[in-house]
């Protein structure tokens, strides 16, 4: 794994509206915002850190496990993730424009994969796993020097 750039999000429900999670569809909408929130904040780490330069990103491939995708928002998850790189985002609360990461690329594509046929979806798991557990036991430190890209939304 060393290659690649690993990061995780941690979501602390306790403070979550518990309305959310009375739906399955809000609670997949909710869960593919901090997907998208945790992509995006690495992404610009990334950037600030010199590891990644805008203008060298055509398009963006997005793979990752197989599950639910219904939600009860606006856009699906590719949409959403095109939107945030591509177009950027408004926020009609606070009257808000988010500017895109990459305003040059093309698209994103999107793929959900059974994580038995895919190396990096297990990998994946086993750093979600990892995450989890440090997570549960209050062992933030520990992980953050192997998932530097840990964000907190």
């Amino acid at each position: 794994m060393n290659p690649y750039h690993r990061f995780g999000v941690v979501v602390l429900q306790k403070q979550v509206n518990e309305r959310i999670f009375d739906n399955k569809k809000s609670k997949q909408r909710f869960l593919d915002y901090v997907f998208k929130r945790g992509i995006k904040k690495a992404l610009e780490r990334m950037i600030a850190t010199g590891d990644l330069h805008v203008d060298d990103v055509e398009n963006i491939y997005v793979v990752m496990d197989e599950h639910t995708t219904a939600t009860d928002g606006r856009y699906e998850l590719r949409e959403s993730l095109e939107n945030e790189f591509k177009n950027g985002t408004f926020n009609s609360t606070w009257n808000k424009f988010f500017p895109p990461l990459f305003p040059g690329m093309g698209a994103v594509e999107f793929q959900l994969r059974d994580s038995n046929q895919e190396a990096l979806i297990r990998a994946a798991d086993i750093t979600a796993n990892r995450l989890y557990y440090a997570a549960r036991s209050g062992r933030y430190n520990l992980v953050r020097k192997s998932l530097p890209f840990l964000t907190l939304p």
